[in-house]
């Protein structure tokens, strides 16, 4: 679902808003609307973050969030703006998504990882 289109016809209007971790939308997706931020990073909803971001003219968030939705410096634009072309938002969307798949694949290997060497802990301790 693209947002942008679903407000661009209507008389929906919304200042120029900075969201931070606390913050919520207040609008769009109905299973979103209503939570934090924050909550959504949980959820793992990132893509509609990045949509969002990209999408809307006057929505921004603080420069941590935008790191962990994986959108970089170079990838930030200026607000208020959106990607009108939708295929040049499509193409910044999945890149955002890649370097996000990647971090969560880096943080479950580390996660087993400090898993593993919990277990071996516990089997010297246990051995003793």
């Amino acid at each position: 679902m693209d947002l942008s289109k679903e407000f661009e016809n209507s008389s929906y209007s919304v200042n120029m808003r900075k969201l931070a971790r606390k913050s919520r939308l207040g609008f769009g997706y109905q299973d979103i609307k209503h939570i934090t931020i924050q909550d959504i990073l949980i959820m793992n909803k990132h893509k509609e973050l990045i949509k969002i971001y990209f999408g809307l003219d006057k929505i921004t968030f603080m420069d941590d969030i935008l790191d962990e939705l994986g959108i970089n410096e170079k990838m930030r634009i200026e607000k208020p703006g959106k990607i009108r072309d939708l295929e040049k938002r499509s193409v910044l969307v999945k890149k955002a998504l890649a370097v996000v798949k990647e971090r969560k694949k880096e943080e479950v290997a580390a996660f087993r990882e400090m898993a593993k060497e919990m277990r071996d802990e516990l089997k010297k301790e246990n051995k003793k």
